[in-house]
């Protein structure tokens, strides 16, 4: 997954001379932010933590989401064998978890609503984060967040925004909003989207003026209604390989995450990541441990491993997101202190967390996104 940080009007400032991307007011948790959270004690229900200093374990994570070097230095640190394995969509992973009854992988990486949602179908493991030897260095603004109060099945990995991107090269109209993505310029060709139903029909919902979540029935048949029109102008619905679809120019117009976004127009400089005036989705990715997990001390050990904000920095630097583990920010590339994929613009106040649909709100979105894609 090419999935970096978010800046809220007055409420988090980032400069070229200070990089804050962590999460505030109305962001990931409404804590306060500090450099670092005091360890909490260690639950009775999560599993002891003893480093292992051998054996295996398999990683399940987006695609393009971890990189082979990290991989290998994990290896190298701690004498684990690390296999990583790829989703596209929370919905996958939900499905291959439900499936396995939460076994088959060691660490999965849902998103901020889908961990609530793992943890109340009991599909993942206690782990009291705080509680580890590195769980000192998480962000108080991300000790308590709305999907898992305390950190006790989840570690913050990398968040970020998801909007789209079009090639300014191919167009003279200027793209600001979710209507102008679903009603793109004719110049810029088919469009691409994710297989992702909460992104796809949450922009739609905001496209036609809803919001997410909605049971509304006039803003629920709009947003179907967008989609059945905008499907004659997709050419992929894939989160994997978007960044290289619009370098190459095989799509000049795609939803995309805003990391995957910087990269991209390192390669290209005509491509341009627009805010949307309707909002967009505001994530955070976690690290977790399945119910079915079979190799736990290694779990844990990588958790552990991940909260070394050396590691964690690696992981930002390469994907292009922010951290939640305190000291990243001093070991960020320079060139994300100014990038515009990072840097929120002055007075945009779209950025929200996606909220957690109750089951009849995620019916309505599973029936619109399969009369979408079929």
């Amino acid at each position: 997954m090419m999935r970096t940080s978010k800046r809220l009007a007055s409420a988090c400032l980032l400069t070229a001379a200070s990089l804050a991307l962590t999460a505030c007011g109305g962001g990931v948790s409404d804590a306060p932010s500090t450099a670092a959270a005091p360890a909490a004690s260690v639950s009775s229900s999560a599993p002891a933590f003893t480093p292992a200093t051998s054996g295996e374990m398999t990683l399940y994570t987006w695609s393009d989401y971890f990189p082979e070097s990290l991989a290998k230095k994990f290896t190298a640190d701690t004498g684990i064998k690390l296999t990583v394995d790829y989703y596209d969509s929370n919905e996958t992973l939900e499905a291959k978890l439900r499936a396995s009854n939460g076994a088959g992988y060691d660490v999965v990486v849902p998103s901020d609503y889908m961990v609530q949602t793992l943890v109340a179908a009991n599909l993942l493991k206690e782990v009291d984060a705080a509680s580890l030897p590195n769980g000192k260095n998480i962000e108080a603004s991300f000790l308590d967040p709305y999907f898992d109060p305390g950190r006790k099945y989840s570690v913050p990995y990398l968040y970020g925004t998801t909007g789209y991107m079009y090639d300014t090269a191919k167009t003279s109209k200027e793209l600001t909003s979710w209507a102008d993505y679903f009603n793109a310029p004719a110049e810029l060709g088919k469009v691409g989207t994710m297989s992702d139903q909460t992104e796809v029909v949450g922009a739609a919902l905001r496209a036609v003026g809803g919001v997410t979540c909605s049971t509304d029935a006039a803003q629920l048949q709009a947003a179907q209604d967008l989609l059945k029109k905008f499907k004659s102008k997709v050419s992929t619905i894939n989160s994997d390989g978007v960044m290289d679809r619009m370098v190459s120019g095989e799509e000049s117009i795609a939803m995309m995450w805003n990391g995957a976004s910087m990269r991209a127009r390192a390669k290209k400089p005509s491509l341009k990541y627009v805010y949307p005036k309707e909002g967009m989705a505001l994530w955070q990715d976690n690290f977790t441990v399945p119910a079915g997990a079979k190799n736990v001390p290694q779990a844990l050990t990588f958790l552990n491993w991940m909260m070394d904000p050396v590691n964690s920095a690696a992981a930002a630097n390469f994907q292009r997101y922010g951290s939640g583990i305190s000291g990243v920010n001093d070991l960020l590339d320079a060139d994300m202190k100014s990038a515009p994929e990072i840097v929120i613009p002055d007075g945009y106040t779209g950025a929200k967390p996606v909220e957690p649909c109750t089951n009849e709100q995620l019916t309505n979105y599973t029936q619109i996104w399969e009369s979408f894609k079929g």
